[in-house]
C-alpha cells in the first residue's frame, strides 16, 4: 500500500479511463434530489452504462480513500438495486476481498502508475431498469460545462489552480528553452552570413588572379601561387609557362622579318 494520500477525484479519473467505451458519470445521483424514493437519494461515486439498447450493464463504484469511512457506511447495500455489479474501489491494499460482502466485487487502484486492478469480480445480478437514474442522468447530467469528477466547486477550483500552476511553470520551462534556440540559431545565422561573406571575397579574388595567370588545378596551392606573385617570385612551372609564350612571340617576330607572314 502506497504511502501517499489517496484522492477519490484521481480514483474517478482512472475509472474514466476503465471505461472508454461506456458511458460514465460521477457523482450519480439515485433519482430526483426534491422528488427522492421511499429509501432516500443514493448517490454513486462513479457509475457505468455499456452503450448497449437491448442489454444495457449498469456498473456502480462506492470509492473509500480509508478504513474508517468503509466501517461507518451502513448503506452501500442499498446501491444493489440500481446496478448489475457492485464494486468497491479502494487504494490498493487498504481493503482485502475477504472484508467484501459476496455480491460485491473490489478492484485496487494503484497510485503510481493511475492503473486499476479487479482483485474480486462483483456478482451479475438482473435487476429492472434503474429509470429514476436514467432520468437523473438525462435531465441533470447530460451537460458538458458540468466538472463531474469533483465532489464540490471548492475542490474543482483546487484543481483548476493546480493545473494553471503546472501549466505556467512547463510554460516558463518551454520558454527557457525556445529562448536559447533562437539565440543558437541567431549566432549560427551570423557565422552562416560572414562566411557567405567571405565566399564572395574569395572569388572575387580568385579572378583577380586568373585575371592576372595566376592559376591552379588545386585551391590548395593558391596561396603559395599568390605569395610567390606578391613577393615577385615566380614559381618553376610559371616560368616555364612564360618562357614558351616568350619564344613563341620571337619566333613570329622572327618570321614577319623574313617576310614569311
Amino acid at each position: 500500500m502506497s504511502d501517499r494520500k489517496v484522492t477519490s477525484t484521481e480514483i474517478k479519473l482512472a475509472l474514466a479511463k476503465y471505461h472508454p467505451k461506456d458511458f460514465f458519470v460521477t457523482e450519480c445521483k439515485t433519482d430526483s434530489t426534491y422528488f427522492a424514493g421511499p429509501q432516500g437519494l443514493l448517490i454513486f461515486d462513479g457509475l457505468a452504462v455499456t452503450r448497449s439498447y437491448t442489454s444495457p450493464c449498469v456498473t456502480g463504484y462506492e470509492i473509500k480513500v480509508s478504513r474508517s469511512d468503509f466501517q461507518r457506511d451502513n448503506k452501500y447495500h442499498l446501491y444493489l438495486q440500481y446496478c448489475n455489479e457492485f464494486y468497491f474501489v479502494v487504494p490498493a491494499g487498504l481493503l482485502k476481498k475477504e472484508e467484501i460482502p459476496d455480491d460485491m466485487g473490489l478492484i485496487y487502484y494503484y497510485p503510481e502508475t493511475g492503473k486499476l486492478l479487479k482483485k474480486k469480480k462483483a456478482l451479475y445480478r438482473q435487476i429492472e431498469e434503474p429509470v429514476g437514474v436514467y432520468k437523473y442522468i438525462i435531465f441533470s447530467r447530460l451537460d458538458p460545462e458540468r466538472t463531474p469528477f469533483y465532489e464540490s466547486k471548492a475542490e474543482y477550483a483546487a484543481a483548476y489552480l493546480q493545473d494553471a500552476a503546472d501549466k505556467e511553470a512547463i510554460g516558463r520551462r518551454l520558454g527557457s528553452k525556445m529562448a536559447r534556440e533562437l539565440s543558437d540559431a541567431y549566432c549560427r545565422l551570423d557565422v552562416l552570413k560572414n562566411t557567405e561573406d567571405k565566399l564572395k571575397l574569395l572569388d572575387s579574388l580568385l579572378k583577380v588572379m586568373e585575371d592576372n595567370g595566376i592559376n591552379c588545378w588545386s585551391y590548395e596551392k593558391y596561396a603559395d601561387k599568390l605569395n610567390a606573385a606578391l613577393q615577385n617570385k615566380m614559381d618553376p612551372d610559371s616560368l616555364k609557362y612564360l618562357k614558351q609564350n616568350l619564344n613563341g612571340a620571337l619566333n613570329i617576330v622572327t618570321r614577319m622579318e623574313n617576310g614569311l607572314i
